[in-house]
């Protein structure tokens, strides 16, 4: 017969406070063709948000921030910017943590301030909405 004793060893331990990101839920995927793969989603769920990041100061940092913050594939060269532009556009891929593939246009200007438009499609509309107020 097992005796289980109910009394405590009054052990206490310390966790360290875990942030997860976004960037934690997605595996990056290489699209070698972004815009057939854009169009083959359903535009019907696209959602898109836009945004001024006013602690961004030029479209470099902008770009290398959105990378690092979605934690998705960089598709066509976007990652880089054209110096002396005031515009770029980058293009990520991704996969969700369920399998879901995600592809994210960003549209960013810089005029003094950081602003742009993100869009996202997948398969499903709330990781859409989830993609694009996140930031």
């Amino acid at each position: 017969k097992a005796v289980v004793s109910t009394q405590s060893t009054g052990d206490e331990y310390v966790l360290e406070d875990l942030e997860i990101g976004l960037n934690s839920l997605f595996q990056k995927v290489f699209k070698t063709n972004f815009a057939a793969a854009w169009d083959e989603l359903d535009a019907d769920s696209q959602a898109d948000e836009t945004y001024t990041l006013t602690t961004v100061k030029s479209l470099e940092g902008a770009v290398e921030q959105l990378i690092s913050f979605f934690g998705m594939q960089p598709c066509e060269r976007t990652e880089r910017t054209t110096e002396g532009k005031s515009s770029h556009i980058l293009l990520l891929a991704g996969q969700y943590k369920d399998g879901v593939e995600c592809l994210i246009k960003t549209k960013i200007v810089y005029d003094g301030a950081v602003n742009m438009k993100v869009s996202a499609r997948s398969a499903d509309p709330s990781l859409n909405e989830l993609l694009v107020s996140s930031i």
